[in-house]
């Protein structure tokens, strides 16, 4: 196939208008530099996935680079394309990610882990008391979860607001439960408007959590 450059150029650039993804089929532009894939446009449905990294996946397309030198590739469904007009593309898939929500919300109990390797974390409050709210669905799932809280809330030297207790529930998964000691008080009934959250107790028990892993 002629290349769409010249002979002294080291940047090369593909478009496949119908190519194959894991879920359907779409539209491809890549970029390669000294023959290596270094950046790509990704198109199905109308969405578009920009990666510079041969660890970025996506479930709709699969990897999001290519893996390989040019010629170890199958490019016979490609077309050579211009610089100008991946650039242009490579600028349209930014602008879309900069204006798309960036807060997706997912409905269901958020006690229970989508994947392994997961910390749920959720605040606690400075009085002992576990009953009302999220924690009776995180007990029910996960009842060391209430019963190590419960323990440390009778350790007067540690039981501070600003701290975090990380509670491993599954060991084979590796779930854990961040207990986060934010929270002053409890709504005493439907008409109580005060508000019990520590905000900068919040802020220290989420630094807190940068450093778990």
């Amino acid at each position: 196939m002629e290349q769409y450059v010249k002979p002294d150029e080291r940047l090369l650039y593909y478009k496949c208008d119908n190519v194959e993804f894991a879920k359907g089929h779409g539209e491809l532009f890549t970029e390669f530099a000294n023959g290596i894939a270094t950046r790509q446009i990704n198109i199905i449905n109308n969405e578009m996935y920009i990666s510079s990294s041969l660890k970025d996946w996506n479930e709709n397309i699969g990897f999001l680079l290519y893996d390989g030198h040019i010629n170890s590739l199958d490019l016979s469904d490609s077309v050579p394309t211009t610089r100008i007009e991946f650039e242009n593309k490579w600028k349209e898939a930014i602008l879309v990610a900069i204006n798309k929500p960036q807060i997706s919300y997912l409905k269901g109990d958020a006690s229970i882990p989508l994947e392994e390797n997961t910390l749920i974390i959720h605040v606690v409050n400075i009085l002992g008391l576990w009953g009302k709210g999220f924690v009776l669905s995180l007990s029910k799932q996960f009842p060391y979860a209430k019963k190590e809280y419960l323990k440390w809330s009778k350790d007067k030297e540690t039981f501070r607001l600003g701290e975090v207790q990380f509670v491993c529930v599954d060991q084979q998964k590796s779930v854990f439960i961040a207990n986060m000691l934010a929270q002053k008080g409890v709504r005493k009934n439907y008409k109580d408007s005060t508000t019990y959250i520590g905000y900068d107790a919040l802020r220290s028990c989420l630094k807190k959590l940068q450093g778990f892993h």
